[in-house]
């Protein structure tokens, strides 16, 4: 049974209002002309309940959880205040994260912009309860987790967490290469699976059973270790002998790289783990006239590609080039990396994709930070889920996802 709690109520500016249209098959006549139609874009699970659209019940997903909500939008008393309500567990997990909720909202400018910060709060509590969460197992859990790590060898241990519930295995390969493997039981281990992470390129495949020691698993982690010694190889080489903008730091599970190669061109090459000297997807990035080029060459050359070579030595035949190598001391001065607006090259691990197409700009952007630089401009025309202006530096027409 859902219990309500108390309406919590944050006091707030006043809400804008837009008119638009309520999907019927969403919400079955209700006319709506205060309807923020942000709401039902980023919260399709909640839905206004009443026709001036001031109340809304549903339910909001935070992570991979699910939580039941109702929210009043003002009301003839406080025209400038949010009531949110909740289920039980909401409640409680507000309650015992000692967060100041009230602080935060205060800075939002509409209904939409108060339910994301909610959400975004709520992700920082949720991630904290599970990275702090209790383990408590039965004493015999405690020694068949003890007897498992001295059969794969104590030597062979890399981290061991102080409440137990999480190990790390390391496995040194014949290229002196460091592997992990990370291991969280639950409390009711044996009998339920542990939970796995590798740095392998692929997912770490076992079958498990009650009776079955962890040594097990780590033999097969092992074994698929030796098995992707080529595709290590190949990746290496392709972190020496070219010029890798992303990622910035490979990790041994990177199955791509993206390459420059003058001109604010960029390839990504996507290497198959299992096969690493087939023909890799191939994705050029930059101005329309090189990048056409690099493609024809693609076409012409393909037959050529020999898997008997390393990916640098096919991609330079292919492209009929020598590829810009990482050796110099800065990148290639035809290489422009940093986003024309934020002015840095990764943006929460994205990095600048979408190009000016004037060829004497070719300034690079985040998709994220055009987006929200056009979304500023009272110029920009807006069609379905796109924006279309111009560049920021040579007013090129440009275009971009919202």
């Amino acid at each position: 049974m859902v219990i309500q709690p108390q309406c919590r109520c944050y006091r707030h500016h006043h809400i804008p209002c837009l008119k638009m249209a309520a999907p019927r098959d969403m919400m079955d006549g209700v006319e709506c002309d205060r309807l923020d139609s942000e709401i039902l874009k980023r919260f399709p699970l909640l839905l206004p309940i009443n026709e001036s659209c001031t109340e809304y019940k549903g339910f909001l997903k935070i992570l991979d959880e699910v939580f039941f909500v109702h929210l009043s939008v003002g009301d003839v008393h406080n025209p400038d205040t949010y009531c949110l309500s909740g289920d039980w567990d909401l409640q409680q997990i507000i309650i015992s994260s000692g967060k100041n909720f009230d602080e935060l909202f205060s800075k939002c400018k509409s209904a939409s912009h108060f339910l994301m910060e909610f959400c975004n709060l709520m992700e920082i509590v949720l991630q904290s309860r599970k990275k702090h969460r209790t383990f408590d197992p039965a004493p015999e859990v405690f020694s068949r987790i003890m007897a498992d790590l001295e059969q794969c060898g104590w030597e062979n241990l890399e981290h061991l967490s102080t409440s137990g519930d999480e190990i790390h295995l390391k496995h040194i390969d014949q290229k002196k290469r460091k592997h992990l493997l990370k291991i969280r039981f639950s409390e009711a281990f044996p009998v339920e699976e542990p939970m796995v992470e590798s740095d392998l390129p692929v997912p770490l495949e076992f079958y498990w059973n009650s009776d079955q020691a962890l040594k097990a698993v780590y033999d097969k982690f092992k074994e698929e270790v030796e098995n992707f010694q080529d595709f290590w190889a190949v990746m290496d080489d392709l972190d020496s002998n070219s010029w890798v903008l992303d990622p910035t730091s490979p990790r041994h599970c990177d199955c791509y790289r993206r390459v420059a190669l003058g001109n604010n061109v960029s390839v990504a090459v996507v290497v198959q783990p299992r096969a690493p000297r087939m023909f890799p997807r191939l994705e050029f990035c930059g101005p329309h006239r090189p990048v056409s080029t690099h493609e024809e060459s693609v076409d012409e050359n393909k037959s050529k590609w020999n898997c008997s070579e390393l990916i640098t030595t096919n991609l330079a035949s292919l492209l009929g080039m020598e590829l810009p190598s990482k050796l110099c001391a800065e990148p290639p001065e035809d290489v422009d990396c940093a986003c024309g607006i934020c002015y840095s090259y990764l943006l929460e691990g994205h990095i600048p994709d979408k190009l000016c197409q004037n060829s004497r700009c070719n300034k690079p952007f985040h998709q994220s930070c055009l987006a929200e630089w056009m979304r500023s401009l009272p110029t920009v025309r807006q069609n379905f889920n796109m924006f279309f202006g111009e560049c920021p530096y040579c007013s090129e027409p440009m275009s971009c996802k919202m």
